[in-house]
């Protein structure tokens, strides 16, 4: 069976989430879809409302990993629930520890994250470290060889 976990992300405007991710993560590939008047109305959103300034469905990429979101529609966003997003990367592959590098200096240079702990060497022998983004949601890079799982 073929199956793959794939983080789903709800924002109040994620026209302006995006907008962030672009500019601080360096996300790539986006898309997003407008709701339809149809949709609109199942929402209870204004008719007069810009449906373009909503979003019904998106996605974007980090390091390739694909991320799906949305914006929430009056729904509450649990800010600081249970679940983490970890961005882990093959150890035994240049190109990946680059680029994990590269994001985690990026991250930090943005000042638009908070470090909860740097990208290092751990007791473990991987490295990792966390961040949470402006929208609470927390982000664990992940340096790991692949070969040993």
């Amino acid at each position: 069976m073929d199956a793959k976990v794939q983080a789903y992300l709800s924002f109040e405007n994620s026209k302006e989430a995006i907008k962030y991710y672009q500019d601080v993560f360096g996300a790539t590939d986006v898309y997003r879809m407008s709701p339809t008047d149809g949709q609109a109305k199942m929402f209870g959103l204004d008719k007069k409302s810009d449906l373009n300034n909503y979003t019904m469905y998106g996605g974007f990429k980090i390091l390739g990993i694909e991320f799906s979101f949305s914006d929430s529609f009056g729904n509450p966003i649990n800010q600081n629930g249970p679940v983490s997003v970890m961005l882990d990367v093959n150890s035994e592959d240049p190109k990946a520890i680059s680029a994990i590098d590269d994001l985690y200096d990026q991250l930090a240079d943005s000042k638009q994250v908070e470090i909860n702990m740097p990208f290092e060497s751990q007791f473990w022998g991987n490295r990792m470290g966390t961040v949470t983004d402006k929208y609470g949601i927390v982000w664990m890079l992940s340096c790991s060889p692949w070969s040993q799982k």
